[in-house]
């Protein structure tokens, strides 16, 4: 029994003498793995550094996440997951960044590694954006700034807020724009970071110049060259430069503005930043546009257009396409203009870029209307029109007059040729009636009553067509009378309106200009605000007076 014992205390001290030597080799295994890992991470780092470096950095990155993989090592697994990601945002390969950072993102949720988690919600942010899908591109910059808040991260929290601007800035919202990146700028300078400083304030006077607002630009661009000096990063050099030209852009001293878009591209190549090298083309294309150099122009155009393609940047490809098509117009191409304006409009609707559609409406109209084709023209001009909210503009009147004129006489015209067609045919009947006798005049028969029940068809077609047209002149018409009002009467009718719905003093200006036929940007210069302060007003008097639109404010004003 004893020896039995024995034995069998023998057997399992060598079980597990073996169970705890595989776990040691399996533990050197391990150990051995992250090491060679680590360095191949730490050498893909020093490569990523290196802009010419980028392809080696990624295969060294990629062989570390296979070691990394084999160790079950979640953290950095996501680390090394994320690092491929900034890799492939400096190649501009969206859909890469936006596959590796989600990867990271869900191991970064599962360890509970908040901090990691809003870089990546930041990357996937700015691709989404460079891409069009701006739904997508909220959703992941407001998720982001919600970790930061619990994080305290005030970094990332300034990034987040400032690439959620650029997100508004693609959607057209600038003021929304402008909040972010005045939010962003007051921590930046709490913290004195010098290099988003720069950028925020370069942001901030693009959009200000965005809505005509130079001297807040001028104010901008001033504190941004304050601190430019002191700042190496080249993307930032680029964007201040960018800017400045566009400023003088806007100012219409072209010279100095091309100074600058040179000096843009000139930055922007020593480090391959083919963005900030796709929007200065864009601009010297406008300027040549502007200068009627048409072939400089369109050269300009093309290459901004192939750099946009090359990193996927769907709003600036829909804007040269637009560029390109009115240097084409001007040319007289109208076949490649009417080509390129298709395609920026349907990467328009795919991509949700609805702020670039009012100018797509204004260049098909004015391309129609140059070729005579006036249904296509008033079609493409309606379409403009209820996207800028312009019906009571005087301008805008006179454009819809002039093109149903036109509509109306070609109208008239092919009214007629159809009645002298028709005529014809009934010559031709009657002759066939007194030749043919018997089993004809059946057949002569058939012949009149069809003939009947078609112009019965197309004169009911006409005459709607005629009520159609003979209401919208009524209402152009009534518009017209409500103008030559007394303007007595008129304040005196708003001031009532004031004690009825509580309007402003600015808000009771603005309905008085309203009143007299100003359109948007003719109410900012006579009360020397801008254009998005107008529209401002104009949505708080809709709002007030609880209408859609101007002639329902008008009407309800007793002003008809």
């Amino acid at each position: 029994m004893l020896l039995f014992s024995k034995r069998r205390l023998k057997l399992y001290s060598i079980f597990i003498f073996i169970i705890i030597s595989s776990c040691n080799k399996n533990e050197i295994e391990d150990n051995f793995l992250i090491k060679q890992a680590d360095s191949l991470f730490l050498a893909g780092k020093i490569y990523s550094e290196d802009s010419l470096n980028q392809h080696k950095a990624l295969i060294l990155f990629k062989k570390a996440l296979k070691n990394y993989i084999k160790t079950n090592n979640q953290e950095k697994i996501a680390k090394t997951y994320q690092y491929i990601g900034y890799t492939y945002d400096y190649e501009e390969k969206y859909d890469s960044v936006i596959l590796y950072h989600k990867k990271a993102l869900k191991i970064n949720f599962e360890i509970n590694n908040k901090k990691m988690s809003a870089i990546s919600d930041n990357y996937i942010g700015i691709a989404y954006t460079i891409k069009g899908n701006l739904d997508s591109a909220y959703y992941y910059y407001y998720l982001g700034l919600d970790l930061t808040k619990e994080t305290q991260d005030t970094v990332e929290f300034i990034e987040l807020y400032q690439n959620l601007g650029i997100c508004y800035d693609y959607g057209g919202n600038f003021q929304k724009a402008i909040e972010c990146n005045l939010k962003a700028l007051e921590y930046s300078e709490k913290i004195n970071y010098n290099t988003s400083i720069v950028s925020l304030n370069l942001h901030i006077a693009q959009y200000y110049n965005n809505i005509n607002d130079t001297l807040k630009a001028e104010i901008y661009c001033s504190q941004a060259s304050k601190k430019i000096k002191n700042i190496k990063n080249a993307y930032a050099k680029a964007s201040f430069y960018n800017t400045l030209g566009e400023l003088y852009l806007t100012k219409k001293e072209y010279e100095k503005a091309k100074k600058y878009f040179y000096e843009t591209i000139k930055t922007s190549e020593g480090t391959n930043y083919k963005r900030g090298i796709a929007a200065a083309y864009v601009n010297l294309a406008l300027i040549s546009l502007k200068q009627k150099k048409f072939k400089e122009s369109e050269k300009y155009a093309e290459k901004a257009i192939n750099l946009e393609l090359s990193i996927g940047d769907i709003s600036g490809v829909v804007s040269s396409l637009v560029c390109l098509s009115k240097v084409l117009t001007k040319q007289n191409k109208t076949e490649k203009a009417l080509y390129n304006l298709n395609k920026a409009k349907q990467l328009s609707k795919k991509n949700g870029l609805l702020e670039n559609l009012p100018d797509i409406y204004y260049h098909y109209y004015q391309i129609y209307k140059l070729n005579n084709n006036f249904e296509s023209s008033l079609i493409e001009f309606e379409k403009y029109s209820k996207l800028k909210d312009s019906l009571a503009s005087t301008k805008l009147k006179e454009k819809v007059a002039e093109i149903e004129t036109k509509y109306r006489t070609e109208k008239k015209q092919h009214k007629i040729d159809l009645l002298n067609k028709e005529n014809k045919n009934k010559q031709k009947q009657i002759i066939i009636q007194f030749l043919l006798i018997g089993i004809l005049l059946i057949i002569a028969i058939f012949i009149v009553y069809s003939f009947y029940q078609f112009k019965k068809r197309k004169s009911a077609e006409i005459e709607k067509m005629q009520n159609d047209i003979y209401e919208y002149l009524t209402q152009i018409e009534n518009i017209k009378k409500y103008s030559k009002k007394s303007k007595l009467e008129t304040k005196n009718e708003i001031i009532k309106v004031i004690n009825q719905f509580d309007l402003t003093e600015r808000e009771k200006d603005v309905l008085l200009l309203i009143a007299d036929g100003y359109s948007n940007n003719e109410i900012a210069e006579k009360l020397f605000i801008s254009l998005s302060t107008v529209k401002t007003h104009i949505s708080n008097i809709f709002y007030k007076l609880d209408v859609k639109n101007r002639i329902e404010a008008i009407k309800k004003t007793k002003f008809l």
